[in-house]
């Protein structure tokens, strides 16, 4: 640690030094010019603070080490580690930061044990939300604006001793000329079976099964995280990015997509499987370990292993996606 900290205190002192010189040279400048340069110096610096106080988080150091350099909120993301910060002069401007980890070679059981902490971490996020309805039995729904939920508002299920069914919208090919209805937030704890299909966009999809899970038709989500037990189909015009989970089986096909940043793993100490197949595309971390992996010579798998290792994996963490809020 001692290495990291001096390689980062340099590079910290050296960005608020230059940041200094070019305020000052600004005073020089034309008063048009220099209102333009002037938002644009002020807003590079809280780009450089954020990530100023990511660098000397990453490298040990405690929290107010840098007197300028503002907080940094930690939080979970999917397999991810989220982190946030947030400058101290107008509490409004927020950089966010997802943390994956660097390659490194691990066995089966703690493969294992990091599944194991990826689908606890969904299911009691599930049960946990404020706004959690209970039902049982089998249920299908054909439209998720109903006396539930209001409009735009998230909705969570926990459905027990039955199987859940969200047959939003047509499957043909007419129905993409439609505009797609947009679903907030969508999660659901079932006991059995889930499939989803038709023709709708989630902003965030969460699911967790006992049976398993189908995604098909022309639906799309920014973000995912699904766990099905007994296995997780992806097919059709599908595109989703985000985490799958499976004690068994995990099937990509008929040419859904899984986009930058994914992860997806079938993990279990027999018949475990991770198949791409019929010109689909998988973007990040796929692995089956101690199973089997499957791929026919019409997909795509662009592996980003070596900055997508999830939290719960013993790794260096390193940044791998920014975004201001």
């Amino acid at each position: 640690m001692k290495s990291g900290r001096g390689n980062v205190l340099p590079l910290v002192l050296g960005l608020l030094l230059v940041l200094s010189i070019l305020v000052t040279l600004m005073l020089r400048l034309p008063g048009p010019l220099r209102r333009t340069v002037t938002l644009a110096a002020q807003e590079t610096q809280k780009m450089y603070l954020a990530e100023s106080a990511v660098l000397s988080k990453l490298n040990g150091f405690p929290e107010g080490y840098f007197a300028e350099v503002p907080s940094v909120e930690t939080g979970i993301l999917g397999p991810w580690t989220l982190w946030q910060t947030v400058l101290r002069t107008d509490g409004q401007n927020r950089f966010q930061f997802l943390l994956g980890g660097e390659f490194g070679r691990f066995s089966t059981s703690e493969w294992m044990r990091c599944a194991v902490a990826l689908e606890q971490n969904l299911r009691e996020r599930i049960l946990q939300a404020d706004f959690l309805k209970r039902l049982s039995g089998n249920r299908r729904f054909f439209s998720l604006d109903s006396s539930m939920m209001g409009q735009g508002a998230p909705m969570a299920l926990n459905v027990s001793a039955g199987d859940l069914t969200l047959d939003l919208g047509g499957n043909n090919v007419s129905g993409r000329n439609l505009k797609r209805p947009l679903v907030r937030s969508f999660m659901a704890n079932v006991e059995g079976d889930v499939k989803i299909r038709g023709h709708v966009h989630f902003d965030s999809l969460r699911i967790y099964a006992t049976g398993t899970v189908t995604v098909q038709g022309d639906v799309t989500a920014n973000f995912v995280e699904i766990f099905g037990l007994v296995g997780v189909f992806v097919s059709g015009e599908v595109s989703l990015a985000g985490v799958l989970l499976s004690k068994q089986n995990i099937e990509i096909s008929d040419r859904a997509k899984l986009n930058f940043p994914s992860i997806a793993v079938a993990v279990g100490y027999r018949g475990n499987r991770f198949a791409l197949y019929g010109k689909s595309v998988f973007e990040g971390l796929a692995i089956a370990p101690s199973g089997a992996f499957e791929r026919d010579s019409s997909t795509a798998l662009l592996d980003s292993s070596k900055a997508l290792l999830p939290f719960c994996m013993d790794s260096r963490p390193v940044v791998f996606a920014r975004r201001r809020l």
